[in-house]
């Protein structure tokens, strides 16, 4: 029997990560150099491994939901963050037949998942979590080795408050602490509403006559959004970042190339940090989304600079500010 892994737990069995890279390892023959993208790399392998699929327990199911299903999620965040949570279900649920998971092994996995740095509670972790094996146990019974999904239909208590309401204020006060470079990304993520991992992205080619064109990694939706003064006024900015060339992306580290969402990340806290110390209240890059939503006209122009497609997301999410209404006439 071989050394169970001590690391990459959330890859396919002989699938390892070296170098920035992932790696096949096949039994017999050189190791097979699977790309640095996760998601291309999973596919990759689901086309090396055997096609004769005999799955029986849960661990088997989620192995193969890793290399046919985890591939198609359009985020990088989602396929990396699922990757790794899919890691975390095997190990308490992979050796049980799935029909054999009840709602009781669920609960009981909410109630006792701790964060690691601290040993605090991760109740919100673990909902996602139990959430995602409820896909997977959907997809165990499309594959026929399973008739039931113990994790639908969980009482999951009362929905989370709305986050607090970031100013635009509090925007201007970490600001005076950030480099040029996090102004720009700072004040097109205000300007345009868009996730982090689109803005990352952003390259001069999605510059047109008409605006900024995105398209959505998590969605696939895509989003004009149309120029204004100051929005001409924050990429020209960013054109004149260093280095000229190359500058294919507006938001770029000093040496041209696009920042990993880790190494955005650690900037991010570093900036945060500083922030706090001035007797600032924390709060993350995501909230920038909504606090652009908070400065449409209406809820509607709101959804559409978000890219939803219902209103009530926006809502529930992002307007986390006081509802405005006229009195009777």
């Amino acid at each position: 029997m071989g050394r169970r892994r001590t690391r990459d737990r959330h890859l396919p069995a002989r699938v390892y990560l070296h170098h920035g890279a992932y790696w096949f390892r096949p039994r017999e023959g050189g190791a097979i150099n699977l790309g640095d993208d996760l998601g291309v790399a999973l596919a990759k392998y689901a086309g090396l491994i055997d096609t004769q699929w005999r799955g029986r327990t849960t661990g088997d199911v989620i192995d193969r939901y890793r290399t046919e299903v985890l591939p198609l999620k359009r985020s990088l965040y989602t396929r990396e963050y699922e990757a790794v949570s899919l890691g975390r279900l095997k190990t308490v649920f992979g050796h049980m037949l799935p029909d054999a998971i009840t709602a009781q092994h669920c609960y009981q996995y909410i109630d006792g998942r701790r964060r690691k740095k601290d040993g605090k509670p991760a109740t919100v972790a673990a909902r996602h979590e139990i959430a995602l094996l409820g896909h997977v146990l959907a997809k165990a019974i499309r594959w026929g080795v399973a008739t039931r999904n113990a994790a639908r239909g969980l009482d999951f208590g009362p929905r989370a408050e709305k986050r607090r309401q970031v100013t635009m204020a509090e925007v201007m006060a970490l600001r005076e602490f950030a480099s040029e470079r996090m102004r720009v990304a700072i004040d097109l993520a205000v300007w345009t509403g868009q996730r982090r991992g689109d803005l990352l992205a952003l390259r001069r080619d999605q510059l047109t006559d008409d605006g900024i064109v995105f398209r959505q990694g998590k969605t696939g939706a895509q989003v004009l959004i149309e120029w204004s003064d100051d929005l001409r006024a924050i990429v020209d900015r960013a054109k004149r970042l260093s280095p000229q060339i190359p500058a294919e992306y507006l938001v770029r580290k000093p040496s041209g190339q696009p920042y990993t969402p880790d190494g955005f990340s650690a900037i991010w806290q570093r900036l945060m940090a500083k922030h706090v110390k001035a007797g600032g209240a924390r709060f993350s890059f995501h909230d920038l989304r909504s606090v652009s939503a908070d400065g449409a006209a209406t809820p509607e122009e709101a959804r559409d600079r978000l890219g939803h497609t219902d209103v009530a997301t926006t809502k529930r999410f992002y307007l986390r500010g006081m509802t405005r209404a006229k009195p009777r006439s």
